[in-house]
């Protein structure tokens, strides 16, 4: 009540439609907790491609220093291989990591135009109690679509399949030359 008290357009809403007050506040509140929600996914993404450059940098230095001590030792230029090949792996799964939180944030902001959109229309239209669950039932599909978006991860064998066509690209650059 303090709420709708607080807003003059609440409160001469809450006298004409009771039930249309409560669904807004109700609206308010959901967008909200999807904000809080974004914004500790966009945090722990951070975090995590945070680690994974340390991870890279740390790799990088090791390739380093593998490669200045001894050039001619077999053991040392396995090991250098190894820790190159988990660096390109490293390298393409923060690659794909930022792509998807690029592709989940574009989703987001499309859902939430979309919302806006048929929430706006509701009201120009005038919509009844029948036709707004409709339209909430249309938003639950959307966001419930998102939600199954955001749980999909990128398989690892594709970014395996991309690291080997690279180096076989750049193997084949290399004979190329030759």
């Amino acid at each position: 009540m303090k709420k709708i008290m607080a807003d003059e357009k609440l409160a001469e809403m809450a006298l004409a439609d009771p039930k249309r007050v409560k669904r807004v506040l109700a609206n308010r509140q959901s967008a909200a907790r999807s904000k809080e929600r974004k914004m500790r996914y966009i945090v722990e993404l951070e975090q995590k491609v945070q680690i994974l450059q340390t991870e890279a940098t740390t790799l990088a230095a090791q390739i380093n220093l593998l490669q200045l001590t001894d050039g001619s030792n077999s053991m040392a230029q396995r090991d250098s291989s190894a820790v190159a090949t988990q660096n390109n792996e490293l390298r393409f799964r923060l690659q794909a990591m930022e792509q998807q939180a690029q592709l989940r944030d574009a989703l987001n902001d499309a859902l939430t135009g979309e919302v806006q959109r048929l929430k706006i229309a509701a009201v120009e239209l005038g919509i009844g109690d029948s036709c707004s669950s409709n339209a909430m039932a249309q938003q639950h599909n959307l966001m419930f679509q998102h939600q199954q978006l955001q749980a999909t991860p990128i398989p690892f064998y594709q970014l395996q399949h991309q690291q080997q066509q690279q180096q076989n690209g750049t193997a084949n650059k290399h004979e190329s030359r030759e």
